[in-house]
């Protein structure tokens, strides 16, 4: 019996916008039948599919306006297959079309010969040749039972946003395209079968494809009275299961969970999961016996915590590059678990999360990994590592410093774990903690101050000088010689500063005491117990 012209999960276009029929029948107080259509485009319709408190028919989408009535009689777009679509916009005109063409040009009133005019007709023509093939919203329904014949070279293919509703369809064109590398499906409705490829046809019809993009799809329902569903991971491990070479996959806005099952994929290097709904690591673990995945998006995730129990064995050992952007992380100390989960993490991109909203948040994310070379698409530079993590020690400090319990000690230790490793790269800061004799006195300013002496050779300042010299253009030799004791072998300044200044503030200082670049400086803290740091030091030297 044939399917009738309109019924439930026929697919449709209107104007170019996409939607599914969800009902077909009477709406109450009116005349005749409608159709009952939701809108890839949530913002286009007028309703969730109701009308006047009746509900019709539910949406797969949460939004109010996703929903339209619209009279069968409406034309539609018109559907077409795939080499029609294919030759629609690539070889508009036939082959005896452009025979038949004139070897003339007019242009402003005068005659000129064609030249080359012919050649490029034919070879847009020639879609046999055609390795890079976009039919994005292009109406395509069907699959030409001879596509095969054709003998189409097709590397790329984006086949988004069409009115495909059967797997087979795609099977088919993936069968048919034998040098098929990249397939793009996204914001397709298509059918759910039990099994998208017969379990004994061979893989060497879609061996060659290495990226496949499954963004947006929707499942179309069974029954009539069943909701558009979305894309179940039982089904994305089926379907990958067959492309072999499979190297890039792309799964965002498919509303997943939870992985249960681990793909099959040995090849794959690249997976996007974007704006889904994982909340922890816990809900992807699967993923982890991908033995070659190097980069993985989470973007627009709800992700809370990177943490996981440590029975759940949560490693990607080789992942490179990790995509946080919009994600719900908390706090800077949610970054703490990657050095265990991605010990190998040189990429790392944080825009638009919680995490950005702290001060000096890319100092901290800097210093609290180790392994990262690049942080939201800028390089780090080793100078901008060391001042990273120098600076993370004295906040660190001013932390300790500011409690004197030893559980509140611990948990500020843990909630830095490289504290250890950074204090035996940079030395230990000295901590100088306010015990109760002195809290009488922590508001007034001797106890907020501390006086700083700052010596530094007479020859490491002149090369000091001479280097801002050579970078700024400006010369500091008649600045030497109006500094007091200028031909003394050391330079001695005396200062005093709240100890609550940090190490750029303090570089910042003594730049200016001693007329030379801040940055360049190297300080060196001695103290009654002083340990010599090495014969010819001064206390203060210049890089």
């Amino acid at each position: 019996m044939s399917r009738p012209e309109n019924y439930f999960g026929r697919r449709l276009s209107f104007s170019g916008a996409l939607c599914t029929v969800r009902y077909v029948g009477p709406i109450e107080g009116t005349k005749g039948d409608w159709l009952g259509v939701e809108w890839d485009e949530p913002s286009r319709g007028k309703h969730g599919g109701g009308h006047k408190g009746v509900r019709y028919f539910e949406c797969r989408s949460a939004s109010p306006t996703a929903a339209s009535f619209i009279r069968p009689s409406r034309p539609s777009d018109q559907p077409t297959s795939f080499f029609e679509a294919l030759k629609k916009k690539y070889a508009s005109a036939s082959a005896e079309e452009i025979t038949a063409t004139a070897n003339e040009i007019h242009i402003s009133g005068k005659t000129v010969e064609e030249v080359g005019f012919e050649k490029i007709r034919r070879q847009l023509a020639k879609v046999q040749e055609l390795r890079i093939v976009v039919l994005d919203g292009a109406c395509i329904a069907a699959v030409d039972s001879d596509l095969e014949k054709q003998n189409l070279k097709i590397i790329e293919l984006d086949l988004s946003r069409n009115l495909l509703e059967s797997w087979y369809e795609v099977t088919a064109i993936c069968s048919s395209l034998h040098c098929l590398q990249s397939l793009r499906l996204d914001g397709n409705t298509l059918s759910r079968p039990q099994d998208p490829f017969n379990s004994d046809e061979s893989h060497g019809s879609y061996g060659q494809l290495k990226e496949l993009s499954l963004n947006n799809l929707g499942f179309l329902p069974e029954t009539a009275t069943g909701e558009i569903g979305n894309l179940s991971w039982e089904f994305i491990k089926k379907f990958t299961a067959v492309f072999p070479s499979l190297t890039t996959l792309s799964l965002a806005s498919n509303n997943l969970t939870d992985i249960t099952l681990p793909l099959t994929t040995p090849l794959l290097t690249k997976l996007d999961l974007s704006s889904n709904a994982f909340t922890t690591l816990e809900h992807i673990r699967p993923l982890t016996a991908l033995p070659n995945l190097q980069t993985l998006s989470l973007r627009a995730n709800p992700l809370t915590s990177l943490s996981s129990p440590p029975d759940m064995g949560i490693l990607f050992p080789k992942l490179k590059h990790l995509d946080l952007i919009s994600t719900v992380l908390p706090t800077l100390s949610s970054l703490n678990p990657i050095p265990v989960s991605f010990p190998g993490l040189t990429s790392l991109l944080t825009t638009h999360t919680p995490l950005i909203t702290y001060p000096s948040a890319s100092l901290h994310t800097i210093a609290r990994l180790a392994t990262l070379t690049e942080l939201n698409y800028s390089q780090i530079t080793p100078p901008e590592r060391q001042n990273a993590e120098l600076y993370y020690l004295s906040q660190v400090s001013k932390q300790l410093a500011a409690i004197t319990d030893n559980v509140k000690e611990r948990e500020v230790l843990e909630e830095h774990p490289r504290w250890k490793e950074l204090c035996d790269i940079h030395g230990e800061p000295t901590i100088i903690r306010t015990n109760d004799a002195d809290a009488a006195d922590a508001g007034t300013l001797a106890a907020r101050v501390t006086e700083f002496v700052f010596q530094i050779s007479k020859q490491d300042l002149q090369r000091a000088r001479k280097h801002a010299q050579s970078i700024d253009g400006h010369s500091g030799e008649n600045t030497a010689k109006n500094d007091p004791g200028h031909d003394a072998p050391i330079v001695e300044k005396t200062k005093l500063i709240p100890r609550t200044v940090d190490v750029y503030r303090l570089k910042g200082i003594v730049g200016q005491l001693f007329n030379i670049r801040p940055m360049s400086v190297k300080l060196i803290w001695e103290t009654e117990e002083w340990d010599p740091v090495g014969e010819g030091d001064g206390g203060l030297e210049c890089q």
